[in-house]
């Protein structure tokens, strides 16, 4: 069969550009010019992030100040008495059968060992006490994703930026110890959890050549940790006295890496990392309508000469105020939110500041572009 010379150019030409197309859509995410120069130095990998983490934590402390002050507990008491005067031995009113001890004589006792108390320990006030601590869960991990850039041609040094990452959930515990030495009321208990997201970039310098068996590196890592949806547990709300939320700021960490590299084929490699970096976390905890009853545990992490008079208190006055069936401690708080018009205690805001230095390990395979 024969062909026009023009017809035979025509398919010559159509051919060639079909066998062009796959080459050229396959390059297309690539500028024109950039295929030897950037995609020939990319590479993935695909692996799994683990760190190990140690915590160093200060104090919780107060921002918007105490629960209760020594002066609120007094005006509490001097209203406790006041009701308990003008209701004399009726207790048919709601406040006389809960407040009244006849003529005030308890609440004043009471009041007087509560008081001598104060004047001995030196404190003022009931709020979050001394020793107080948190720290993070000890091991955490996660699915990770990367791309990594040689910056040189002979791929001495390496740019590597986690670029995918299943968010962390990372549990905190109390941790801390009271004046005599034992454990708080939140050791080792379980108080928030925290979802962490770690973007992470990794700058490295590799030893060798770029066809060595093993390829030891040296680096440097930075980290933004992004913290979001904390929550704090139920044992947590009723130690603080009140449904709590918690937030953490988000911050920067910075720290050394080495690792090694060792190729599988020409595209294929694997990869093991470890590395430390610190982060200072800050939380703040806010706890709405507070209310500190008789039993509650935080009473048993104040000073132990407040906790001691508090304790007479309640063995004073229990079976003489009202109906013989609220604690001391209870009432008083029932009181001082009545003097202040509310209904609670109100909302208080503490702050927690840890420092956390993870080790982290990555153990990954990596494929050249």
């Amino acid at each position: 069969m024969h062909f026009p010379s023009k017809a035979v150019a025509s398919i010559l030409m159509a051919a060639t550009a079909v066998a062009a197309f796959p080459a050229q859509a396959q390059n297309s995410i690539f500028p024109p010019g950039w295929d030897s120069s950037v995609r020939d130095r990319l590479f993935m990998r695909i692996g799994y992030t683990t760190a190990l983490t140690k915590t160093q934590s200060e104090d919780a402390r107060d921002i918007t100040g105490p629960v209760l002050t020594r002066q609120q507990i007094n005006d509490a008491f001097n209203t406790a008495i006041t009701i308990s005067q003008a209701c004399g031995s009726n207790r048919t009113t709601p406040d006389c059968a809960r407040y009244s001890d006849g003529d005030g004589t308890t609440w004043d006792l009471a009041r007087g060992v509560i008081d001598a108390a104060f004047e001995d320990s030196g404190e003022t006030s009931i709020g979050t006490p001394r020793g107080i601590k948190a720290k993070a869960q000890r091991q955490i991990g996660t699915p990770t994703l990367s791309v990594g850039y040689w910056l040189d041609a002979e791929r001495r040094w390496l740019l590597e930026g986690f670029v995918l990452a299943k968010p962390m959930s990372v549990k905190i515990e109390g941790d801390g110890v009271r004046s005599d030495g034992t454990p708080n009321g939140v050791n080792g208990r379980h108080i928030a959890t925290v979802n962490l997201l770690p973007p992470l970039v990794i700058g490295s310098y590799h030893f060798g050549d770029a066809k060595s068996i093993v390829r030891p590196y040296l680096g440097l890592g930075a980290m933004y940790a992004i913290f979001y949806g904390g929550k704090t547990t139920e044992y947590f709300d009723f130690y603080q006295g009140g449904k709590s939320t918690v937030s953490t700021k988000n911050t920067f960490g910075a720290g050394p890496f080495v690792g090694l590299t060792s190729p599988i084929s020409d595209d294929w490699h694997v990869n093991l990392s470890v590395g430390r970096i610190g982060l200072r976390a800050r939380s703040t905890i806010v706890t709405t309508n507070t209310f500190i009853g008789t039993g509650a545990p935080v009473l048993q992490d104040i000073n132990p000469r407040l906790l001691e008079a508090i304790n007479a208190g309640e063995e004073l006055a229990t079976s003489q105020v009202g109906t013989g069936t609220n604690g001391i401690t209870t009432l008083i708080s029932e009181l001082a939110a009545r003097n202040r018009g509310q209904i609670s205690l109100g909302n208080y805001v503490r702050e927690q500041k840890m420092k956390i230095t993870n080790t982290i390990i990555t153990l990954s395979v990596g494929r050249s572009f």
